[in-house]
Order: structure tokens, then sequence, then C-alpha cells
């Protein structure tokens, strides 16, 4: 089980659930460039009404790498987790469910889900031990410190442990703050001191370095990444390398033109014609930070009309004479990619 791989390796890395991304096609991509120990997959929103999801279950399913992938729900509703929890136990290959604490989606927490848990300690409480009963294998929580406030964090961390989470993941800033200012991630070091289980680093990661940073000062068994794995997908191969000691993999931009045309065909596969461009420019609105300090490639892929245009555009400063230069291991500053995206 992957609470137990805890226990074979000092620390774990993670690719982060992001809504209407972390699909089959993009853990392929991921696996590709250099797999995490674990994938999460988008969430399931838990109603009355819902069921497994096709497309969720497939991620879910699809052994990246012959990497675990765990099963995120997002939901109130006692009864209905129990169904959905149920459901998902018909599927021995599935190791791990998580509970999303954290989202901070106004769409989505205005619904009591998601991050607005963090407002109900006993809720969460309740669902935990819900899904913890009718749940026999590893069981996960994502959270935040907080909705507005870190008034509820430590209450949220005990119960948590009491009700049988194997592991935390903490993206280090309220929910009322969304993606702006730097995560605190003093709030993952307490949170290990705090804990006798496994506490997993989220927020900010932006790269290798960035990595090893939050694990020396957390004492974290591990990091999560989600928005600095779409602009690049070899982030977990080059934490894997930082934390041997061994040179870090530096990704061309002909690499990164690879794994366009990767993103490209996953997509043809899935999305019509008509919003294929939008939906490849949601990918490269990330990776265009890593590609020019001016933002010339930033600028003018938004300005593509059509995915003819767009690739052309890929093309032209991801391909022929600009292919050997580096990419960047970091964003460069003063561009900004799409800050209210999932991390």
């Amino acid at each position: 089980m992957l609470a137990d791989f805890f226990d074979k390796k000092g620390f774990l890395t993670a690719l982060a659930p992001m809504q209407d991304i972390t699909d089959a096609g993009f853990f392929a991509r991921i696996a590709e460039c250099g797999a995490p120990d674990f994938f999460v997959s988008e969430f399931l929103r838990v109603t009355p009404t819902s069921k497994l999801d096709p497309k969720i279950l497939n991620a879910v399913l699809s052994k990246p790498a012959g990497k675990d992938v765990a099963a995120q729900i997002i939901g109130c509703s006692i009864p209905d987790i129990e169904r959905i929890v149920n459901a998902y136990a018909q599927y021995p290959q599935i190791d791990c469910l998580d509970l999303n604490a954290g989202c901070p989606a106004p769409k989505v927490y205005k619904k009591n889900v998601g991050g607005s848990l963090l407002k109900e300690p006993r809720e969460i409480a309740e669902i935990l031990r819900c899904m913890r009963k009718n749940w026999a294998k590893t069981l996960s929580l994502k959270m935040r410190i907080g909705f507005e406030n870190d008034k509820n964090f430590f209450e949220i961390l005990r119960i948590a442990e009491g009700e049988g989470v194997d592991f935390i993941t903490i993206h280090a800033r309220t929910v009322k703050q969304l993606y702006r200012g730097v995560a605190d991630h003093s709030y993952t070091k307490k949170a290990v001191e705090f804990l006798k289980i496994p506490v997993i680093a989220n927020g900010d990661i932006t790269s290798a370095q960035k990595a090893i940073e939050v694990l020396s000062y957390t004492n974290a068994r591990g990091v999560m990444v989600g928005r600095s794995s779409v602009r690049n997908p070899w982030i977990f191969r080059q934490i894997s390398e930082a934390l041997c000691g061994r040179e870090i993999y530096k990704p061309t931009l002909g690499d990164v033109l690879k794994y366009v045309y990767g993103l490209l065909n996953d997509n043809l596969k899935t999305c019509r014609e008509c919003k294929l461009s939008g939906r490849m420019k949601k990918f490269l609105n990330f990776v265009a930070v890593g590609v020019d300090k001016d933002g010339n490639f930033l600028n003018e892929m938004r300005k593509a009309c059509s995915t003819d245009e767009l690739m052309k555009v890929c093309e032209k400063h991801l391909g022929g004479e600009n292919s050997e230069k580096l990419f960047a291991f970091e964003p460069y500053p003063g561009l900004c990619s799409r800050p209210n995206h999932e991390s």
C-alpha cells in the first residue's frame, strides 16, 4: 500500500490534482518525462446523483509508469460519500482515496465542500470516519491551513490523525488567498512537528531547488507539485536527481516542443477541433513562462486564433534554431500564467 511506501523511501513526490488537467493523457506525458512516486486524480464531485465518472476512473486506473493514482473526492453528504467510496472499493487496483478539503474556487466552496470544510472540523471528522469505515486501504487528506485564517488548523490535524488518515498534504495558504502571495511553509513545519503521520508539502514547489529547500525547512516526507509540473514536466525527475545528489536534467526548448506535441496528440483524442486551441492554451500558459524572459512566446501564443496558428507559434519559438536553448528551471520574473489555477 502507498501508506507503507513511506517506510521504504525517505521522501515521496506526487502530482497534485488539477481540475480539467490531470487526466490519463496528462499522466502519460508526465510519466514520459519522469514520473513522481504517485499521482492524484482530479476530484470526483459527490452528490446524491453522482456516479463514478468514466474519465476520472480511466485516469485512476491508468497506472502511469506503474505508479499508483489516488482517487480524490469532494463532497459533504455522508450517505453519498459512503456510496462512492464503496463504488471505488470494487476496483482492487485503487490503493488510495483522498478527501479534498482545500479547493479554493468560490463556485465549489460555496456549496459547503472543498475549502469550506475547513470552517467545520466536525464535518471533516464525520466524512473521514465514514471513509475510514468503508475503505481499508490508504486514506489521505489534502487541505489548506484554513478558510480565512488558521483558527481550526491544529484541530483538523488532530481529527485527521484520530480518524485514521494515513498521511496529509498541506497547501500552505488559506482558501481565501487562492494562489496569491507566497505559500507559508511554517505551517507545514508545524504540522510535521504536531503529527505522527507523514505530511506532504504543497504550494510554490516551483523547481527541484525549491523542493529541497522546503523539505529541508519543514522535514516533510515529500512534496506535491501542481502548476509547476504543467510548465515543467521534468520536475519530478529533477527533484529525484537533486535528492540523490546527481546532476539535474536540463531540458531544451526542443524537448519542450516534443512535450507540446504530446499534449496535442492526447487532446486530439478527446477534444473537438473548435475547442482544441483553447484547451492547448490552458497548458501553454504555464509552459510559456519558462521559454523566454521577454514573454514573446506567451504573448504570441495567446493571440493565436486556431490550432494550426498556435502550433506555428510553438514551432517558431521552440523549434529550429531555438531548439537547443535551455528551458528555464524557474518561471521568468514578471510573467504570469494563470494565478487562480489549481495547484
